[in-house]
């Protein structure tokens, strides 16, 4: 239920004016969200993503300074390791408030105490399990970037 912008081009950025895309993203959804709004996108598109420039030839992603995050179009780029690589048909590139998505418990925290198996060293062992879950609340906080002409 994710809106989506496309490309424009098969398999890859448009060559003329890659940006483009990036700027319809930014503004397809709501004003209100998108103040909140980061980027989120792999290590290898965001590698794609830092080498487009402007006119004048300037980096249109902001390096941090004093510790701070990379930035595209004024909002924060989060990188997310699970997102897909620009190729044809995928969706590398989302645009969204985190706001509409939840990560929650799905399991209570349990510890286990194991005093056996260091035990002839005099240590204790502490086995903790836990699990979580994440559910997107609100599609229409978010837009994501299809691969496609």
């Amino acid at each position: 239920g994710i809106a989506e912008v496309k490309t424009g081009a098969a398999a890859n950025f448009p060559a003329a004016n890659p940006m483009d895309v990036l700027i319809t993203m930014q503004h397809a959804i709501p004003s209100f969200h998108a103040r909140n709004a980061v980027w989120l996108m792999n290590r290898n598109t965001l590698a794609t993503i830092r080498k487009f420039k402007d006119a004048q030839g300037q980096y249109l992603v902001t390096d941090p300074k004093d510790g701070g995050v990379l930035r595209l179009l004024g909002n924060p780029i989060v990188e997310m390791p699970d997102m897909d690589n620009v190729a044809a048909g995928t969706a590398p590139i989302m645009f969204g408030d985190m706001s509409g998505y939840r990560i929650f418990d799905r399991v209570e925290m349990s510890i286990l105490r194991d005093p056996y198996t260091l035990g002839t060293k005099g240590q204790v062992r502490f086995i903790a399990r836990k699990r979580v879950g994440a559910d997107l609340t609100h599609a229409d906080r978010f837009v994501k970037l299809r691969v496609a002409a």
